[in-house]
């Protein structure tokens, strides 16, 4: 792993702050004591595969399946969050593609584990791959067990714990980048949630903003309704509550090319989207933040947009 200088804004450590008055759950809530099973598999989505619960010393069963190159199939309920940060530290730049398969879930620390899948190639890059079949969700840490009473020695032990894991998760994230790991905008999310809940990565633009590639997803049909909703995909959910009620303006711009606006999107709603369409061939294309002077433009730039951009996403996170 590269070394690189740590840098931390104010809202960083507003985020680590937070994280380590929580994190302390850590050392204090019991974990599984049987490991995940890790196997070789003869597959071309993945080499190697960690089911059940992420326990100590599952990382040095990885050390020895999982070469650098290949792929990683997680289906884990989470378990041990050191031993998952342990993996996500391993699995850091050695070119191994983590995923989440069709009908797998990866919760907690296995998430944290999956965050891991990245290669380094002058920066890092990001390897990790969900399936629309899968489940992807980072428990909110909380602050201890209260059924339970723990003894002065066992908390002391346990906040040096949490220091130390904050102090290993903030190393991983400076030197992956500041979208390489967790972004921060994400770790704020995932904090602002309630102990018991999970923030679940259940749409495209939640696993954009964490670098992970969607697979499995069907091929798009351009409704009306999916062209706007790609209008909320690519301004990142900056949308009012009406822009896709009722389209600006649908027109024809050229042969078998049908352009359609929306109004409402990105800096306070005042923004237009226009889309479009080729009857021809059924791809579609976007000009996603613009306004009102450049929608008839004949030199507008329009991209290229991908099937995943009409799954189905809301306007809250």
């Amino acid at each position: 792993m590269k070394d690189v200088g740590f840098r931390c804004s104010a809202g960083g450590q507003l985020a680590i702050a937070l994280l380590l008055l929580l994190i302390i759950c850590w050392g204090l809530c019991p974990v599984p004591a049987a490991a995940a099973i890790v196997k070789k598999l003869d597959r071309d989505e993945c080499q190697v595969a960690l089911s059940g619960p992420i326990a100590s010393g599952d990382l040095d069963r990885l050390k020895v399946l999982a070469p650098v190159g290949s792929s990683l199939c997680l289906d884990s309920p989470g378990g041990d969050f050191l031993e998952g940060l342990a993996i996500a530290e391993w699995l850091a730049g050695r070119n191994v593609t983590t995923v989440i398969g069709n009908g797998s879930s990866c919760y907690s620390a296995c998430a944290i584990a999956f965050m891991g899948g990245s290669e380094w190639e002058q920066i890092y890059l990001s390897r990790r791959k969900l399936h629309v079949g899968g489940r992807l969700g980072f428990h909110a840490p909380y602050l201890i067990a209260l059924s339970k009473t723990y003894s002065g020695p066992d908390l002391e032990a346990t906040y040096t714990e949490g220091l130390q894991a904050v102090a290993r998760m903030m190393k991983l994230g400076a030197e992956m980048g500041a979208d390489g790991f967790i972004p921060e905008r994400v770790m704020l999310k995932l904090l602002a949630a309630g102990p018991r809940d999970l923030y679940m990565v259940d749409d495209v633009i939640k696993a954009r903003e964490l670098g992970i590639e969607l697979i499995g997803v069907p091929k798009a049909t351009w409704t009306t309704a999916a062209l706007c909703n790609a209008c909320v995909v690519r301004n990142e959910r900056r949308a009012r509550t009406d822009a896709c009620e009722q389209p600006f303006t649908s027109a024809m711009v050229a042969k078998d090319v049908v352009q359609t606006t929306f109004f409402g999107f990105a800096g306070e709603g005042s923004y237009y989207c226009s889309v479009r369409l080729s009857k021809k061939t059924g791809k579609a294309s976007i000009a996603a933040t613009i306004i009102e002077d450049e929608i008839s433009r004949k030199d507008l730039e329009f991209t290229p947009l991908d099937d995943e951009d009409a799954l189905p996403v809301g306007l809250k996170d």
